[in-house]
């Protein structure tokens, strides 16, 4: 192995210090534990498939819904990944399960589990008449229909004379399921809402029928494309509305019982212009404070750029983000767009999405934003992950494993065939010990670069912590348990020479982060 010279020794002392201690360095790399390089693409032979949602099970497991071509059809798409990356033979027999609905396409657009493990999907589906239903699919945990729901496991909803699309789906604490989308009522579109019981069965409590259709302006082109229920159970959907001359973020929000909630914004009812064209809100997701976070889309001059909105549980924009509640984000020169936003336990806020040209080469990209609307430089250095996934590749859908590893789902294309792409990446959340002094954990290191053997000196008493070394590659290379004390001594081992990380975590929570230099 070689020696790191002195030229190299400054460089990486030059790169520690000029990063701030948080940042961590694996924080938006891949994970390399994902199935040896962090992706996994997921093919259908011969045909196209398309993952478009994710949502990850208690057991660790991860769901992809989307759909695949069965040589002529569209139908809707399951596919199963153990924690590894590796198809989950236990789905279905092959970790993959399809699903004929209609009378030809059907494609399913968001998925979410049950506290049972049941998995439900909705979507779309053809009807007799060409046009598209609300289609609503239940399976069991190991990928069979579920004929306790509606009998055959599937329902489709025809509301208005023409097209009707299911785009989000979540489920209430009392089980009943809520889809969120459009109804095609007459020329024009309105947000839809449903809800269903647990057997499938409209919910004839909302609204009297179980389907609000909410027209938004006067022009109503108005769609929903994501749906939450808040901590009181009242109901926000996020989608797009067209005001004569540009579409705008949109959010509704309503009462338990379907109603517009009149204490949002006076109707229930957010428009919100970001740029000078298109805006497009396509996923939200709820702060601890009850604040409302929107990602997606908006058009600045000519260049679409990820745009993140947060508002006041009342409906205002959030003044404190950014100055006027409204961030967008350019990646480069190129066309860029947010499909998909989560919150961290430290606040933090995560949106997926792709960049790349108008037609191909795209690439998931992945953006972390602190709370105050500014990039986090702690991620990737710039706030920015990008991911090169195959020929073109759009990331549609992002999650938090329960040990913070950050999971984006969607479709990549290689060798013009579509196929079911997933990416892991490796996560840092520094959430203090002990919140309610501030108390913070300092480490000495020294030496630091060291050849032998270090000594880590903290200003916190260890009672059962945790050192954990990390490549540059995020890999874990040495692991101490138990420790205690103030004092601990690293020895060096069979580790090669170069810059490593540290963690030193108690009771779950991350006390300190730092880097070591290793040399000859």
């Amino acid at each position: 192995m070689k020696k790191i010279t002195l030229i190299a020794i400054a460089f990486l002392f030059a790169i520690c210090f000029t990063l701030p201690v948080a940042s961590f360095a694996q924080s938006g790399s891949l994970d390399l534990t994902f199935d040896n390089d962090g992706k996994v693409t997921t093919s259908f032979g011969s045909n196209t498939g398309l993952g478009h949602a994710l949502a990850i099970q208690s057991d660790g497991k991860l769901v992809v819904a989307g759909f695949s071509i069965n040589a002529i059809y569209n139908e809707f798409t399951l596919v199963r990944y153990n924690t590894s990356g590796s198809l989950d033979t236990s789905f279905d027999s092959d970790g993959k399960a399809t699903t004929p609905i209609g009378i030809s396409d059907a494609r399913a657009e968001s998925v979410v589990i049950q506290s049972d493990g049941k998995i439900v999907v909705a979507g779309y589906s053809t009807n007799s008449t060409n046009f598209f239903d609300i289609a609503l699919v239940r399976y069991n945990t190991n990928g069979s229909l579920d004929t306790t729901f509606d009998t055959d496991g599937i329902v489709t909803t025809d509301v208005g004379p023409i097209s009707d699309v299911g785009s989000a789906v979540t489920i209430q604490s009392d089980g009943k399921i809520l889809v969120a989308g459009y109804i095609h009522l007459s020329t024009n579109t309105s947000v839809g809402l449903l809800r269903y019981n647990t057997n499938g069965s409209l919910d004839t409590t909302f609204d009297s029928d179980g389907i609000v259709a909410t027209p938004i302006g006067t022009f109503h082109d108005d769609i929903g494309y994501s749906v939450g229920v808040q901590s009181d159970g009242k109901i926000v959907v996020a989608g797009v509305s067209f005001s004569g001359s540009n579409d705008d973020f949109a959010l509704v929000r309503y009462d338990t019982n379907g109603s517009l909630d009149t204490s949002f914004d006076a109707d229930g009812i957010v428009t919100t212009p970001i740029g000078t064209s298109l805006d497009v809100g396509y996923d939200l997701a709820f702060q601890s404070d009850g604040k409302i976070v929107v990602a997606g889309v908006s058009i600045i001059g000519s260049i679409q750029n990820f745009a993140v909105v947060r508002y006041n549980s009342n409906g205002s924009l959030d003044t404190t983000f950014n100055a006027d509640g409204m961030v967008t984000t350019a990646i480069g020169t190129t066309q860029s767009a947010g499909f998909s936003v989560v919150i961290q336990s430290d606040g933090k806020i995560v949106v997926a999405g792709r960049t790349g040209n108008v037609f191909n080469s795209d690439v998931f990209a992945l953006v972390r934003y602190n709370t105050n609307g500014s990039l986090d430089v702690s991620f990737d250095t710039d706030g920015i992950v990008t991911t090169p996934m195959g020929a073109d590749a759009y990331g549609f859908s992002v999650a938090l494993q329960s040990d913070d590893k950050i999971v984006v789902a969607g479709f990549s294309s290689i060798g013009n065939v579509g196929s079911f792409a997933v990416a892991r990446y490796n996560n840092t959340i520094s959430v203090g010990i002990n919140e309610t002094d501030n108390q913070t954990t300092d480490i000495k290191i020294y030496p630091n670069p060291f050849s032998s053997s270090t000594t880590l000196h903290t200003n916190y008493l260890l009672k059962n912590a945790t050192l954990t070394v990390y490549n540059l590659y995020g890999q874990v290379v040495k692991q101490i348990n138990k420790l205690s004390g103030q004092t601990i001594i690293l020895q060096r081992d069979n580790l090669s020479s170069g810059l490593y990380f540290i963690h030193l975590t108690e009771d779950n929570k991350i006390l300190t982060t730092d880097k070591l230099i290793i040399t000859d």
